[in-house]
């Protein structure tokens, strides 16, 4: 079965620069499978290279420290309106309220000044530590196809393609046969740990007025396209997805239309072998694929490409 969403494509339009082909990088044999059962591999983030790409332990972006203090004047905030007004709030300031019913006024002093802090140090202390057991069980079932939206890249060549001696498949976009690729969003390159919600934000999912939805894979989505700056020279765009349901391991091998590629690009050290493999296989539903083979242009240390086919 082919991979396939139902996009919103009105969206993804509307997503500044999205290219409208992208580039995958990989060895010849990865290349000649590729062709033959028309599959791509959708890996979690534990079989990324580099151990830094996507963050194994949860984090919030900022210090716990750092909305505490603005979390307890929100909820005496929320308190005292409650007081006020009668008006029934969120459980949480309910289950609160009710305590500080019992209590003479300078007890309920004492209780919001001295005590208030560190249960609320408490509660957001225990929703970091359920998040952090959240992302720890979503990332091994997560399911990322990492692209780029250049062919000619060096060091991409050396380290994803054999040193030059695999190649690079482009894959175009295509509505009308639901790519994958339309859904691709760019990746973020700081040096910074992705903020998944604001300070204000994480305070309102604390006191129950605006819950975040830390169960759902979508929601540390963004913790899977940031990157370190050290890798910006890749370009790279991902389509994030989730594993299927009796789908196990760390990847599985999704299948696109032969509509959807659009070229082969032969690295400048590939074999004539495999080279005369790949061209061989472009046949039938594939035959409409163009070819490049790269050449080496030494004294301007870079790539060029010649159509041969």
């Amino acid at each position: 079965m082919t991979f396939s969403h139902h996009f919103d494509y009105h969206k993804i339009g509307a997503m500044q620069n999205q290219p409208n082909t992208f580039f995958k990088y990989m060895t010849a044999k990865v290349a000649k499978i590729v062709l033959i059962n028309h599959t791509l591999r959708w890996s979690s983030p534990l079989l990324f290279d580099d151990p830094f790409d996507v963050l194994r332990n949860f984090n919030l972006g900022f210090d716990i420290e750092e909305i505490i203090q603005p979390a307890v004047n929100e909820v005496i905030k929320l308190i005292y309106r409650r007081v006020t007004s009668g008006i029934r709030s969120t459980p949480f300031i309910e289950k609160n309220w009710k305590r500080l019913q019992k209590l003479n006024s300078a007890q309920r002093d004492m209780i919001l000044s001295s005590r208030l802090p560190k249960f609320i140090r408490h509660v957001i202390k225990l929703n970091n530590e359920k998040s952090k057991k959240q992302w720890t069980k979503f990332i091994p079932e997560f399911r990322i196809l990492c692209l780029s939206e250049i062919c000619d890249n060096l060091l991409m060549w050396s380290l994803y393609s054999d040193s030059h001696k695999g190649a690079v498949i482009e894959l175009q976009c295509i509505n009308e046969l639901d790519s994958a690729w339309l859904e691709a969003q760019p990746v973020t390159y700081q040096d910074s740990p992705p903020i998944l919600a604001t300070k204000q934000e994480w305070i309102k999912h604390i006191t129950e007025q605006n819950p975040l939805d830390v169960y759902q894979w979508k929601f540390y989505e963004p913790c899977t396209i940031t990157k370190t700056t050290d890798w910006a020279y890749q370009k790279e765009w991902r389509i994030v997805s989730f594993s299927r349901p009796g789908e196990s391991g760390h990847y599985s091998d999704y299948r696109f239309s032969p509509r959807e590629v659009r070229s082969v690009y032969l690295g400048c050290e590939m074999s004539d072998e495999n080279a005369n493999d790949i061209i061989s296989l472009l046949k039938y539903n594939l035959n409409h694929v163009k070819v490049y083979q790269g050449k080496k242009i030494e004294h301007e240390r870079k790539l060029s490409f010649d159509r041969i086919r």
